[in-house]
C-alpha cells in the first residue's frame, strides 16, 4: 500500500494559524477521552461493589470481563461498517454521535440499581456502546491530524484520558458514598459533554471527503490488507503486548503489595500511586513533541526497554530504591500508552481508517483479556517458586518480558515511509 496522504481536512488543519489554534483543536478533539475513560474506570472499579451483596465473585468477574470480550468483537464489526458508510468526515462524526446514546443508556441502567440483572445488562450495554463509540472516534485522528503533529495529538488525548482515570478513581469513591447512582450519572454526563466538544471541533471539516476507498469495499479484505503492512502489524502486535502488561499489572498490583508484601492499602494509594502519577505528569508534556521530531518507533522502543526493565527489576528487588524508581518506569509506560496509536497513524495508508481503528481496539482488547488471565495463572502456580510473596512475584516475570518483546519488534523492518513526515514543529 502507498504511504499515507493527507486528506483535505488534514491539509486544512495543517494550515491553521499558529500553534495556539492547533493546540485548541487537538485539545477539543481529545475531549471525549475524558468521558470514556472516566466512565469505563468508574464502571469496572465500582460496579463490583454494587454486585457484591447479591452476586458472587464469579458473576462479578464475568461482568467486568465483558469489557475484554466487547473489545475484541465490536471494533471489527463497527470499523468495517464505518469504512463502508463513511464518505465524509461528517459521516464519521455522525456515527460517533449516533452510538453515544448507547453508552449513555448503559450507564443510566447501571445507575438505576433496581436489581442485579438490570445492573448487569447496563454494564453489557455500556461495553458495547463504549467500543462502538471509540472505533469511529479513533478513526477521526488519521482523518484529521497531520503526521507532523500526530504525537502531540495523542499527548492531548492522553492528558484527558489520565484525567478521567484519576477523576474516577478519586472522585468516584466520594460520589459513591454520597449517592450510589451519582458515579454513573456523572459518567454519562461526561460522555455527553465530551461528545458535544468533539462536534464543535470537527464541525468545520464535516464536508471534507475521505479517500474514496474508505467508503467502499467490504468484508474483511481491508483489515487483512492492513495486517499485511509490516508497519501496521508491528504496532498492533506491540499494542497487544503493552496492554497485556498494563491490564495484568492493574489487576494484581494492589494484591502484590497488600498480600505479597504485607503493605497496607493506604501505602499503595498514598505512596505508590502518587509516584506513578508523578512519572506520568513528567513525561506527558514532551513525549509527543519528541516523537514527532525524531520518530515514533525509536521513542517507543526506548520507552519499552525502560518500562520492561523496571517491571522485571520489581520482581528481582523489593527495596525502597526500586519503589523510589517507580516514576521512571511509570513515565516510560505513559509514553508507550500515549504514542501507540499515533505510531499506527503514521504507518497507515490513505484509506481504511475505520478498519485500522477497529484493529487497534481489537489488539487492545485481546491484551486486556489475556493479561489478567496469564498473570492470574502464573501467580496461582508460582507459590513454591516465590514463597515470600505467596507467588505474586510471578506477575513481574510475565508482564516485564511481554513489554521487552516489543523492543525488537519496533527496531526491525523499519522503512523510511513507515514514519511519515519528520518535519520539525512549526
Amino acid at each position: 500500500m502507498p504511504p499515507s496522504r493527507p486528506t483535505p481536512a488534514r491539509d486544512a488543519i495543517d494550515g491553521s494559524d499558529g500553534g495556539r489554534d492547533r493546540w485548541s483543536f487537538l485539545l477539543r478533539l481529545g475531549a471525549p477521552a475524558f468521558g470514556t475513560s472516566f466512565a469505563l474506570t468508574a464502571l469496572t472499579t465500582y460496579l463490583p461493589t454494587l454486585l457484591a451483596a447479591s452476586s458472587g465473585p464469579l458473576v462479578t468477574g464475568l461482568v467486568v470481563g465483558g469489557e475484554g470480550m466487547a473489545g475484541i468483537l465490536v471494533p471489527v464489526l463497527v470499523g468495517l461498517l464505518d469504512d463502508r458508510r463513511a464518505g465524509t468526515v461528517g459521516d464519521r462524526l455522525r456515527f460517533v454521535v449516533l452510538v453515544a446514546p448507547v453508552a449513555v443508556a448503559g450507564l443510566v441502567l447501571a445507575a438505576l440499581d433496581v436489581a442485579p440483572a438490570v445492573i448487569i445488562v447496563g454494564a453489557a450495554v455500556y461495553f458495547v456502546g463504549h467500543f462502538a463509540y471509540l472505533t469511529p472516534y479513533e478513526a477521526l485522528y488519521p482523518d484529521l491530524v497531520p503526521d507532523d503533529v500526530s504525537g502531540r495529538s495523542r499527548t492531548a488525548a492522553s492528558a484527558w484520558r489520565f484525567a478521567g482515570l484519576g477523576g474516577a478513581l478519586i472522585g468516584g469513591g466520594f460520589l459513591l458514598d454520597l449517592w450510589e447512582p451519582a458515579v454513573f450519572l456523572v459518567s454519562a454526563l461526561a460522555v455527553v459533554v465530551g461528545t458535544a466538544v468533539l462536534v464543535s471541533a470537527v464541525r468545520p471539516y464535516r464536508q471534507h471527503r475521505l479517500p474514496r476507498s474508505a467508503s467502499g469495499g467490504g468484508g474483511l479484505r481491508p483489515m487483512l490488507a492492513l495486517l499485511r503492512e509490516p508497519g501496521v502489524a508491528v504496532v498492533l502486535v506491540a499494542t497487544l503486548l503493552w496492554n497485556l502488561a498494563l491490564q495484568g499489572l492493574k489487576a494484581f498490583v494492589v494484591l502484590f503489595f497488600v498480600v505479597g508484601l504485607g503493605r497496607s492499602a493506604s501505602f499503595v494509594s498514598g505512596v505508590v500511586f502518587p509516584l506513578v502519577a508523578l512519572g506520568l505528569v513528567a513525561v506527558l508534556p514532551w513525549a509527543g513533541r519528541v516523537a514527532d521530531r525524531v520518530g515514533h518507533r525509536p521513542v517507543l522502543a526506548a520507552a519499552s526497554a525502560v518500562y520492561g526493565a523496571g517491571l522485571v527489576g520489581a520482581g528481582l528487588s523489593h527495596s525502597a530504591w526500586m519503589i523510589a524508581l517507580t516514576p521512571v518506569a511509570a513515565g516510560a509506560a505513559g509514553i508507550v500508552m500515549t504514542l501507540n496509536y499515533s505510531a499506527l497513524m503514521r504507518a497507515l495508508p490513505g484509506e481504511h481508517h475505520g478498519a485500522a481503528s477497529g484493529l487497534f481496539l481489537v489488539s487492545r482488547g485481546a491484551g486486556s483479556l489475556a493479561g489478567p488471565l496469564l498473570v492470574g495463572f502464573a501467580v496461582s502456580v508460582a507459590g513454591p517458586l516465590f514463597p515470600s510473596t505467596d507467588g505474586y512475584d510471578a506477575m513481574w516475570f510475565v508482564i516485564g518480558p511481554a513489554v521487552l518483546l516489543a523492543v525488537p519488534l519496533l527496531l526491525v523492518r523499519r522503512r523510511p515511509d513507515e514514519e511519515g513526515s519528520e518535519e520539525p514543529d512549526r
